[in-house]
């Protein structure tokens, strides 16, 4: 007899085919509200488009449609599932695998876990702003105006 939980992910087939990348369209997953708020309206001023999820199952169901992020801001400590958990997931899923992830952390990452996970960069809370700008940056330009 098979057990399964409500936390157990059920991936749909439309997140298996892969798509192409919206430029400068950041995913921002974040339980924390004033953060995920405040965090959203820099990146816009940026020249960003974001969108958000409060965690890691609302990101899976919204990266089901297109369009396809250029970036992932990830927070590791999330409700139903944590941010690595998320990743891992992630890059099983052929469609949403190559997507570049910067994690936003209060309880930092090991060197070998982000190594292993193909974490881009780790920003510890509070965040650094003009750094953390700097490595978006480098892996999802703004969209040109």
């Amino acid at each position: 007899m098979m057990i399964s939980t409500p936390l157990d992910p059920v991936v749909p087939a439309s997140i298996k085919a892969p798509a192409k990348a919206e430029p400068g369209l950041i995913f921002l997953i974040e339980d924390d509200f004033v953060l995920r708020g405040s965090l959203a309206t820099v990146l816009h001023l940026e020249g960003y488009t974001v969108e958000s999820a409060a965690n890691a199952l609302e990101a899976l169901a919204r990266l089901e449609r297109p369009p396809k992020p250029s970036l992932i801001l990830l927070d590791i400590m999330l409700p139903y599932m944590d941010g690595l958990e998320f990743r891992t997931l992630q890059r099983s899923l052929p469609a949403i695998s190559d997507i570049p992830v910067i994690v936003i952390t209060a309880v930092g990452v090991r060197p070998d876990v982000a190594a292993e996970l193909d974490l881009r960069q780790a920003f510890f809370k509070p965040l650094e702003r003009p750094l953390l700008l700097d490595a978006i940056r480098r892996h999802c330009p703004p969209t040109p105006t």
